[in-house]
């Protein structure tokens, strides 16, 4: 496990008990943690959590002028890709009528979801625009729309396809890193010029 383990964190994924659970319950184990630690140090990086521990994933020991040119770099793609992915999930909380943001291990049902978006206009209104942000529709239909975006954040590690049959989506930890991100960039208004200030969820690998 050890080595299955580090694969994934060393490929930049973030491990959650949704997406890997044995390789996060490895990670549980603080005796399995100071192994990984170790072994990371020699690369340089570190072993880092989110503020809830729902994900692990790696980081920069410490930062040269490379790596913080690096940083910059996947901050501006965060930032482009923000409006999209806090978007969508906005957009699932409304349709399905949650209050509280989503978290590791909420569900979403696609075809509940798509149900109650088709019912209200300024929903199926709000969806073209997502999709139309993330170039997610090629016919014009919602379903179509709808089953791009979920791909999309599959693809990019927030969601997971629990039941192909039924089409059954959970959220993966990773959402709580975004959280933290999207808190950082509220406080940081230049996070491009203040990488010194970049915070732990700035300095993956």
């Amino acid at each position: 496990m050890f080595e299955q383990a580090m694969t994934l964190l060393l490929s930049g994924q973030f491990v959650c008990a949704i997406s890997q659970p044995d390789a996060y319950r490895f990670l549980q184990e603080e005796a399995n943690r100071k192994e990984v630690e170790i072994f990371l140090a020699r690369l340089g990086r570190r072993l880092a959590s989110t503020k809830h521990g729902g994900a692990w994933y790696v980081v920069f020991a410490r930062l040269d002028a490379e790596q913080r040119k690096g940083i910059r770099e996947e901050y501006a793609e965060i930032k482009h890709n923000l409006r999209l992915v806090v978007g969508f999930f906005v957009h699932v909380m409304q349709a399905l009528r949650r209050e509280e943001f989503l978290a590791p291990g909420s569900v979403i049902e696609t075809h509940r979801l798509s149900a109650a978006i088709d019912e209200n206009p300024s929903l199926r209104n709000e969806l073209q625009t997502l999709a139309n942000l993330g170039k997610a529709s090629s016919d014009g239909t919602l379903r179509n729309a709808l089953e791009r975006l979920l791909k999309k954040l599959r693809d990019e590690g927030y969601l997971v396809l629990a039941n192909p049959e039924r089409e059954i989506y959970e959220v993966t930890g990773k959402v709580e890193y975004l959280q933290e991100v999207v808190d950082f960039l509220m406080v940081h208004e230049s996070v491009q010029e203040d990488v010194e200030e970049t915070p732990e969820t700035g300095s993956l690998l």
